[in-house]
């Protein structure tokens, strides 16, 4: 603050003091005759007494001391030097020499004291910072100056190629914001990272990682090398690997930046980091942990999220949508999605909330603060914090005091909780809640794990929506085949229905690798959903023999279909191919 009001003060100087003395700098006022009528009158003639020039060279100076000042001040908080005391030392010479402009008769020795009050203190400044960093991070020095030429050309259009860039921005164009610290750690790290030599080697992991469309990257440390994989679309790859020195540096970078500590080779660390590529942010996180070969990291990118607007989009049948949208308008019952780790659960509630009738019922949301889930608009949101010893179980009962007509709760919090949202569903209010599970039935059997009575359950539970993600054939590369008799038997598909499935390519069958989906053969996935009803056959069971083989069996007695089966659907219309369902429902 100090700061800004010394600049408003010399400016005040340079307003009022230029227009009075820098014309009589140069020489005296002209005289004019004396008017009799105002014999006391200054008479300075009819104008035209400034040196324009003058004027121009002192402001310009000034402006320079302004813009110069303020980064000399960020810079010493960046870099942690004495910004108390750098301050003073650049600020106050100027104030003197701009009096001293103002006051000398003689304009050229005026003016030089004050150019020396400012070439001094900064030049004094940029030589102790210099000699406190690395060489690329050095100020007017020549490669700097190249640097700023080649920034300026660049802005006039002129393309200086690698020229001027420092040793850190060259390579891929990604760039990294380290996180996990405070905002000087945060500073510290980065610097340090990119003065690393594995610098640019983690630039380019990051930029062939986003380019192949890896939600992760892990990095298998050995003795004398690293493997890589990427996971796309949920399956590892492998990757070109490096030798264990190269591994070491990049690894160390990562590390850094998510304000990990480097030579910790055995414990489990997690740190943060963010990547930036073509105007696009993606968030990451380092997790690392030492193995009997060496050690394991995994490097996971959160890519910016497809913004699907409906649950066709994500792959529901129309008829399937229509049997949900039915489902959650009941006045009271429990509905629950399920899905295994990482199976899309969280996009799928999102959209399954969105097709609710929120605008004419209350719908109220109860949710972990450390496992937070996003929800749509016209629902209150109430929170506990279970790590700092929030009790769920009665923060729940105040809030269905309120008598809301719907409760959304991801993840029931324990026994106590479950059995209090059945008392609830199997009266007069909606309960939609989440667990994960393989498919519907499991998902039945996991609530009745958490004590609840199977009687209460049995008359709460109204629906299960359960989902896998499957892998989609590219369309660019997928090769259509007549399947075998036998074939279109075991899936259950009458002969003469078909004529053609598809699949991934052979390499044989294409003369280059396919620029869209990289040699793969599959592009983005899907979802198959498993909607089971809940009747009064499968409530039975529930109560009286609630097992795995008897729940299955009864479901499909009472026409619901199994994840197998919406998956043929998938195959048939050509979306999917018979391995990669096969390989999903091995999951």
């Amino acid at each position: 603050m100090l700061r800004y009001l010394l600049w408003i003060c010399c400016f005040g100087l340079l307003v009022f003091g230029c227009a009075e003395l820098v014309q009589a700098q140069a020489n005296t006022w002209p005289q004019y005759p004396v008017d009799p009528q105002y014999p006391d009158a200054i008479n300075r003639g009819p104008g035209s007494y400034f040196s324009w020039v003058k004027l121009v060279l002192v402001i310009a100076l000034y402006l320079l001391w302004v813009k110069t000042t303020d980064w000399a001040n960020r810079d010493c908080q960046i870099l942690g030097l004495p910004y108390s005391v750098w301050n003073p030392v650049i600020v106050f010479p100027f104030v003197v020499g701009l009096l001293l402009v103002l006051t000398i008769p003689m304009f050229a020795a005026g003016f030089g004291l004050l150019f020396l009050s400012y070439a001094i203190p900064m030049g004094v400044y940029v030589f102790k910072r210099n000699s406190t960093v690395e060489l690329h991070e050095r100020v007017l020095t020549p490669s700097h100056m190249r640097h700023m030429l080649a920034g300026q050309m660049g802005k006039m259009g002129v393309d200086m190629g690698s020229e001027g860039k420092a040793a850190h921005e060259k390579g891929a164009p990604v760039n990294f914001t380290a996180m996990g610290g405070t905002e000087q750690q945060n500073q510290a790290n980065i610097i340090w990272a990119r003065q690393s030599p594995g610098y640019l080697p983690a630039k380019e992991l990051v930029s062939e990682a986003i380019r192949q469309r890896a939600d992760k990257v892990m990095l298998d440390f050995t003795r004398d090398a690293v493997a890589i994989r990427f996971q796309i679309d949920g399956v590892w790859h492998e990757a070109e690997g490096q030798d264990r020195e190269s591994g070491d540096n990049v690894l160390a970078v990562f590390k850094k930046m998510g304000n990990l500590n480097v030579d910790e080779r055995r414990k489990r660390q997690v740190g943060r980091f963010k990547a930036e590529l073509e105007k696009r942010a993606y968030m990451g996180m380092i997790i690392s942990q030492g193995t009997q070969t060496g050690e394991r990291v995994i490097i996971q990118l959160d890519r910016p999220s497809e913004d699907f607007k409906s649950l066709r989009e994500l792959g529901m049948r129309d008829k399937m949508e229509d049997q949900v949208r039915k489902l959650l308008q009941s006045d009271h019952g429990m509905f629950i999605m399920s899905a295994l780790p990482a199976g899309g659960l969280t996009t799928t509630s999102r959209l399954v909330l969105a097709v609710t009738d929120r605008f004419t019922r209350d719908f109220v949301a109860f949710q972990d603060e450390n496992q937070p889930e996003p929800l749509v608009q016209n629902i209150d949101l109430t929170t506990f914090n279970s790590a700092k010893g929030d009790v769920p179980f009665k923060m729940l009962e105040t809030l269905l005091r309120k008598e809301p007509n719907v409760v959304v709760v991801n993840e029931l919090p324990n026994p106590e909780c479950a059995q209090l949202l059945c008392e609830q569903a199997a009266d007069d209010k909606l309960v939609i809640t989440t667990v994960r599970a393989k498919e519907s039935v499991e998902a039945l059997l996991r609530v009745l794990l958490l004590k609840v009575p199977p009687g209460l359950f049995a008359r709460s539970a109204i629906g299960v929506l359960n989902q896998r993600l499957v892998r989609r054939l590219c369309d660019e590369c997928k090769q259509a085949y007549e399947p075998t008799p036998q074939l279109l038997q075991k899936l259950g598909i009458p002969a003469g229905r078909i004529e053609h499935l598809y699949r991934t390519p052979e390499p044989s069958e294409q003369e280059k690798t396919c620029l869209k989906c990289n040699g793969i053969g599959y592009y983005g996935r899907t979802s198959i959903y498993e909607l089971l009803v809940v009747d009064d056959k499968l409530r039975a069971a529930l109560e009286k023999s609630p097992k795995l083989e008897v729940l299955r069996q009864v479901a499909r007695q009472g026409g619901n279909r199994t994840l197998q089966q919406e998956g043929i659907v998938l195959v048939a219309q050509g979306v999917t191919s018979v391995q990669e369902l096969s390989r999903v429902l091995k999951q």
